[in-house]
């Protein structure tokens, strides 16, 4: 009987996740200044990108945030503040370089990677707060 428990229990986990990587976006999503508490807050572990247009380093780091949406869908969100736009959420976390990635766990910033950092680098990073 136990052991038909623990693989309902297993299957359950299984379609939970199934769901939850049904419903989240299928790469990074926009943010604002107007709307960043509010993401950070409605999810548990955050990635925001903190980038402009105009900066190059940015763009080469660009496709690989976009790759790690759709890798850790379910898990991480991952959102794009344009810096330009949005001066308040800059200032507020104080982003002096970008890009700047703030990771956020239970609407805490638990770590921060400043610079283009390889794939493996900030899978680490994430990993550790999964």
């Amino acid at each position: 009987m136990e052991e038909n428990d623990e693989l309902e229990a297993i299957k359950a986990k299984k379609m939970e996740r199934l769901l939850e990587m049904a419903r989240s976006p299928p790469g990074p999503i926009k943010v604002s200044d107007m709307t960043f508490d509010e993401t950070i807050r409605r999810n548990r572990l955050v990635v925001v990108d903190f980038w402009a247009e105009w900066c190059g380093p940015c763009m080469v780091l660009s496709p690989v945030i976009d790759q790690l949406a759709k890798e850790y869908a379910g898990r991480v969100l991952f959102a794009k503040l344009n810096i330009d736009e949005n001066p308040a959420a800059t200032e507020k976390f104080g982003v002096m370089s970008i890009p700047t990635l703030l990771i956020f766990k239970d609407s805490n910033i638990v770590d921060r990677i400043v610079g283009v950092a390889p794939k493996s680098r900030i899978e680490s990073v994430l990993n550790s707060y999964l």
